[in-house]
């Protein structure tokens, strides 16, 4: 029978589909092992918590799939868990992948213990990647600008003031001092001229 059987174009020799498709396996996993370096060991120890039982057997498609899936987290350091998103560091997968080996759990479906686990040092983030401290900051800057462009507009006749401008003559040592402060609070500082002759 050679209906699932191909030949081989250089030797010449019949071979099942199968013996490909697991070659192919192969070296994807040689790949994978690569692009994960110290931490594919226990990854690879990690893929066995998907078994059924201690000691049970994980066909190499679905250990490949596995590590494929890791590799998703390795490479971008974010997850997904609950509908909120979070993100993560190298360090901090591997020693959320040893604490869940060394729990001796087995048969999971998903990744989802693994990802309670790293939420204990992850750190929350939004849709667009930042965390509550970059966002903060992002509408502090926002602020900042909004604020030096409209005194900058009124400035007079046309003049541009540079920010260090702005700053010694609103009498302020950071912009942040501006922000959410009636006019009224701040007063500019005379400026400094040279005194003509006669003054005291």
């Amino acid at each position: 029978m050679t209906k699932n059987r191909i030949r081989c174009p250089y030797c010449e020799r019949l071979f099942d589909i199968e013996q490909m498709e697991t070659a192919d396996l192969f070296s994807e996993r040689v790949d994978l092992a690569a692009r994960l370096g110290r931490a594919w060991h226990l990854v690879n120890e990690y893929a066995d918590c998907f078994a059924q039982s201690s000691g049970g057997r994980i066909g190499l498609k679905k250990r490949v799939r596995l590590i494929r899936e890791v590799i998703r987290l390795w490479d971008g350091c974010t997850f997904e868990l609950d509908g909120k998103r979070f993100k993560t560091t190298h360090e901090n997968i591997m020693q959320a992948m040893t604490t869940v080996c060394n729990a001796d759990k087995f048969g999971f479906k998903n990744h989802n213990y693994l990802k309670r686990v790293l939420c204990d040092t992850a750190v929350r983030i939004s849709a667009e990647g930042l965390s509550a401290k970059e966002e903060e900051d992002r509408e502090v800057r926002r602020r900042q600008a909004r604020l030096f462009s409209k005194e900058n507009e009124a400035g007079s006749a046309g003049e541009a003031l540079s920010a260090e401008e702005f700053k010694r003559r609103r009498g302020v040592a950071s912009l942040t001092d501006r922000i959410g402060r009636p006019d009224g609070l701040l007063t500019s500082p005379p400026l400094q001229g040279k005194r003509g002759k006669g003054e005291k």
